[in-house]
Parts: structure tokens; sequence; C-alpha cells
């Protein structure tokens, strides 16, 4: 009886951890399994969550300024995902003024200034917090130079 006990205990934290593990796929996203530090995104241009992170900085990023252009993103320099109480997508971007002045509905389609003067390429770092299960997004940090 003893070895029914234990094998029933076995086969009961084998269950656990594979709930544990495989963790429901909830609106794309794969739910959080582990907490931890930042792990890299090998493939940005390729990654739902972190486009709508981006997305969500550019969005505040040209809200806040006071440029009479929007810009957008030149390219993707590095890209970490955390996860927390939520996702927390850390990325550092470069962008570029478009030539669509604001408020800009399409910004992904508009080009950018050829002119180096009126190109302003910056470099920026943005820190988004996703809580999907709560519907919440925060721009945590927003820094460029």
């Amino acid at each position: 009886a003893a070895m029914a006990a234990e094998r029933v205990s076995v086969v009961v934290l084998l269950a656990a951890a594979l709930l544990f593990f495989t963790g429901a796929v909830r609106g794309g996203e794969l739910r959080p399994r582990l907490l931890g530090a930042p792990q890299t995104i090998n493939d940005p241009e390729n990654d739902e969550g972190l486009e709508r992170a981006l997305q969500f900085a550019m969005t505040a990023y040209n809200r806040a300024s006071n440029d009479m252009y929007s810009s957008r993103v030149v390219r993707v320099i590095s890209a970490k995902r955390q996860i927390v109480a939520g996702i927390k997508y850390i990325m550092e971007v470069e962008i570029a003024r478009t030539t669509c002045t604001k408020p800009a509905t399409d910004i992904q389609h508009c080009a950018f200034h050829e002119e180096p003067q009126m190109a302003k390429h910056t470099i920026c770092n943005f820190v988004v917090l996703n809580v999907p299960w709560r519907n919440q997004v925060e721009l945590l940090e927003s820094k460029c130079q």
C-alpha cells in the first residue's frame, strides 16, 4: 500500500509540474512561466508582444514630443523580455523623424526624412509593462538621447 501511495504522489507531482510548465496560451502570448532575469528576444521583428509594446512606447513618445513631425522606429538595437507581475519589455531602438505631421494616423507607412538634419536619428530606451490579465499597459521608462 505504501508503494501505491508513493506512485500516486509522484503522478500528482508530475501532473502539477506539467500544468505549471505548459501554462495556458492566451491572446497569442505564452503565459508567464518563470519570474526572473530579462531574456533576449532573438527575433524582434516577429515578436507580437514586443511589437505592441514598441507601438505603445512610440505613441507615448510622439504625444509627449513637441515636434510637428511624428517619429517612428528605424531599427531595434536590442530587446529583452522579463517575466514579472506581467511581461516587461526592455527595448533599445533607433528612431527617426518621418515626413508625416502630427497626428499621423498610419505612421508605419510614413516615409523618413531624407536630409540628415531633418531626419533627427535618435537612440531611445523604452521599458513597457504589459499585464494582459488586467488589460494594462504602462510605459515605465522613456529615455532618448
